[in-house]
């Protein structure tokens, strides 16, 4: 092989291995960011509810968020701190424990 075709392969080698490298940088975006802008304190009917979940504090979001998904489709985050969605999660947690 000749030199001239050495150094052309040599160079696209180089060129996907850069390429392969700037892809698999993570990138910041909407996912690694806090989800709760804003948070009520207003107690809600735990009837009104579908689903809740608990984000823990972590690299994509310096505080712990509770998000409240209504049975209208509504998504509301809730001021982790409320005494009303303390004792929500309490009793939740009571009632799994009883049911294993």
């Amino acid at each position: 092989m000749p030199l001239r075709a050495h150094c052309s392969l040599l160079l696209a080698v180089t060129a996907l291995y850069c390429i392969g490298t700037v892809f698999a940088i993570p990138m910041t975006g909407f996912d690694e960011m806090c989800r709760c802008m804003k948070t009520i304190e207003n107690r809600i009917s735990t009837r009104l509810f579908l689903k809740m979940e608990i984000v823990p504090a972590g690299p994509h979001c310096s505080s712990t968020e509770i998000i409240v998904t209504l049975k209208d489709k509504r998504v509301v985050c809730v001021e982790p701190e409320a005494d009303w969605i303390q004792k929500v999660i309490s009793n939740a947690i009571h009632r799994n424990a009883h049911k294993k």
